[in-house]
């Protein structure tokens, strides 16, 4: 048996995520100088939101092939089939990975592909440049010769993870450390567990990436998909408090244009009839709108009710008294 040609495909092995619990089996199958052999291994993937139950989870088979080379007697590992059935669902979904170069997508990804979820690597083009890509499979298309189709989304695409994740309002991310976990989670396709704001309140629940539609996929505490409307985002918070300021702004002048007219500091003339105008300052205004453009703030028409009442006042004062008329 060729040591360093075994030694290759351990490390092939560990780097797919297989550990090292097909050692002794990959050893005895090499020994047996086979063309080619196959070898079986499963996990139990505990669900997110269960923890603290390790046997409650989703089931996932791998059948891993090798063959021997056509110009030599080293063996390589070509590919895998992975075979998934989710915990309390009869239907199984699977799909056959390739390996390059003992590279390739690894088992927990394969997992988190045949969940639905996207995946980022780091691949080499048929042109032999590198590229970042997201993977996701299309599991509601019809296979493609025994595979489903495995869609990839670049750089020009258009998703960026860390701003996507900037503009949540997920709790916790000005810790550098705990945002790192995060998009490091998000990028091997997991579902990540998060506090975030549903409707203005926190809640507890699971976030992943959805590089297809530019967004995040927000899910409860029972792994229940959350509507994206309802999930708070920062742009959106920023909206809603502007909006809310703006309307509070406008009833305050409003009040404050109601009394200066009240108190004679803007005058109404003829408005009712629709034809009309107002007076402030000595000046011939057309419409409310005006008025609120001219003053812009609430603290600009007191003070036109201030100066209005101080002139007011002057003016009795300095005039003179009226005198009375003798029979």
């Amino acid at each position: 048996m060729n040591e360093k040609n075994l030694e290759y495909l351990l490390n092939n092995l560990k780097y797919l995520g297989f550990g090292d619990k097909l050692n002794d089996a990959l050893n005895e199958a090499l020994s047996r100088k086979n063309d080619s052999f196959k070898l079986e291994t499963s996990s139990l993937m505990p669900l997110p939101n269960q923890k603290d139950n390790p046997k409650v989870g989703d089931k996932i088979i791998y059948d891993i092939s090798f063959s021997k080379g056509k110009e030599n007697d080293l063996y390589f590992l070509n590919s895998y089939k992975a075979e998934l059935q989710k915990y309390c669902n009869k239907d199984v979904v699977s799909q056959c990975f390739y390996v390059n170069k003992g590279k390739g997508v690894t088992a927990k990804e394969a997992y988190n592909l045949l969940s639905g979820r996207a995946v980022n690597k780091d691949i080499v083009l048929k042109s032999g440049e590198k590229a970042n890509v997201w993977l996701k499979l299309d599991l509601q298309a019809e296979k493609e010769k025994g595979n489903h189709l495995l869609k990839s989304f670049g750089e020009k695409y258009g998703f960026n993870l860390n701003k996507s994740i900037d503009n949540s309002l997920i709790k916790g991310l000005e810790n550098p450390e705990t945002k790192e976990r995060l998009i490091k989670s998000l990028e091997k396709g997991n579902q990540h567990e998060v506090t975030f704001q549903k409707n203005g309140v926190e809640v507890k629940g699971f976030v992943s990436a959805n590089p297809q539609y530019k967004t995040l996929d927000f899910a409860d505490a029972e792994l229940k998909p959350v509507y994206s409307k309802s999930v708070d985002a920062k742009n959106v918070v920023d909206e809603k408090a502007l909006k809310a300021k703006s309307n509070l702004e406008a009833k305050a002048m409003e009040k404050a244009i109601n009394k200066a007219i009240a108190v004679g500091a803007i005058t109404c003339v003829d408005v009712s009839e629709g034809k009309g105008y107002y007076e402030m300052n000595g000046k011939k205004i057309p419409g409310i709108i005006q008025i609120m453009n001219n003053l812009k703030t609430p603290d600009a028409v007191n003070k036109l009710i201030s100066d209005f009442e101080k002139s007011r006042v002057s003016n009795e004062v300095s005039a003179e008294p009226q005198k009375s008329r003798g029979r």
